[in-house]
């Protein structure tokens, strides 16, 4: 699983946010979209700074959950920025969705697949697999903690630093 290059970012933008500082003021700061931060305040708020260590993995939907959400959309005038935060899918998305469905109708929401030929895969053991998949998320959270411990220190570092720039010593606690 690849892992967000805009992690601190990311983190940096949340604990704006949690200190009051409005959405303009963070999007100006760090030089980010207004979509872009009330998307990841919303993963923040589901699942805290490790929701922001990964892209959201978008599961493959069926055709009929697209109507759906493509009803819906129309239905209660939702804008593209209402729905991506509704249903959690990327503005581009749904606006993919929506030119596939005006020019091809219903089978333009169809997922086309490759041909691809069929190679012969090793399988594994379910056992296998459940202990490779704990070993990822234990992986990811400790990736996850170093990242926090990191920052902590380069906080401290430079508390530190201007503690001695202006003729104080650090503290003891």
């Amino acid at each position: 699983m690849k892992k967000n290059e805009n992690y601190p970012k990311y983190v940096q933008a949340m604990h704006l946010m949690d200190e009051g500082k409005s959405i303009n003021y963070v999007c100006q700061l760090l030089k980010m979209g207004q979509v872009t931060v009330k998307l990841i305040r919303q993963r923040y708020l589901r699942g805290g700074e490790l929701a922001l260590l990964h892209p959201q993995y978008q599961p493959l939907r069926d055709t009929e959950t697209k109507i759906k959400i493509l009803r819906d959309i129309t239905d209660n005038h939702l804008s593209l920025l209402n729905a991506s935060l509704k249903y959690d899918i990327q503005v581009y998305t749904i606006r993919r969705w929506i030119h596939a469905y005006q020019t091809n109708g219903i089978a333009g929401l169809t997922r086309k697949r490759k041909q691809t030929s069929m190679k012969k895969k090793r399988q594994r053991a379910e056992a296998e697999l459940d202990e490779l998949e704990k070993l990822r998320k234990r992986n990811e959270y400790l990736e996850a903690e170093n990242a926090l411990l990191k920052k902590v220190k380069a906080l401290v570092e430079e508390r530190e630093n201007r503690l001695r720039a202006i003729g104080r010593g650090p503290s003891k606690n």
